[in-house]
């Protein structure tokens, strides 16, 4: 069975075209009044998606590697945006292009196995490392962090990767954290750790 979905090119060249027309399209958009967080993370992104491009054309290596992370975590929040969209949308074309998403049809797949563990390790001062097992087919990994019991409004901070590995640094010492991973998939299918919490050093 095929589904119409929203869609995005991902290249370093198309990535900022779509993302400010999402953003242009679906703010007070009627068909869609209910914008997840995932919006307002990409609309904060983008000014420094737009900075990181800039330094990294010299090829700096750190200047590079701060790009790519940006690039992961901007791609998380477009996938966010656009499974909202579909669903929202319920098939409706001319609904998802209202959003500034393309339109592609996908047969329906199974999803992406579950991440069955997730490991924090705690590091200097400060410093925490989530490690996930990397699983097949992912084009990115979510690592997330949240200073509250996690509920349904909890607001996650987050950091984009290639990796299943990533280093939280900066974080409040004696001070409870709950942890998390999201996988994403490139059919935008998705994987979500347990949540761990441990008290920082």
């Amino acid at each position: 069975m095929k589904t119409l979905t929203a869609k995005y090119t991902k290249s370093e060249n198309a990535i900022s075209i779509i993302i400010q027309r999402v953003l242009d399209n679906l703010e007070n958009n009627p068909a869609f009044p209910t914008l997840p967080e995932a919006y307002g993370i990409l609309k904060k992104m983008y000014p420094e998606w737009q900075v990181a491009l800039a330094n990294a054309q010299g090829r700096d290596k750190h200047m590079v590697s701060i790009k790519n992370d940006l690039k992961a975590s901007l791609q998380g929040s477009l996938g966010e945006l656009g499974d909202y969209v579909t669903i929202t949308a319920k098939g409706d074309r001319t609904l998802i292009l209202s959003s500034g998403f393309d339109v592609t049809e996908r047969r329906n797949s199974k999803q992406l196995p579950s991440i069955e563990k997730l490991e924090v390790v705690l590091g200097l001062p400060g410093e925490v490392t989530t490690i996930v097992k990397n699983v097949t087919g992912i084009k990115a990994y979510i690592h997330q962090y949240t200073t509250e019991q996690p509920g349904i409004n909890t607001v996650w901070v987050q950091e984009g990767s290639s990796s299943g590995n990533h280093t939280f640094t900066g974080l409040a010492s004696e001070k409870r954290y709950w942890f998390r991973v999201i996988a994403i998939g490139f059919n935008k299918q998705k994987a979500l750790s347990p949540v761990i919490s441990r008290v920082i050093q």
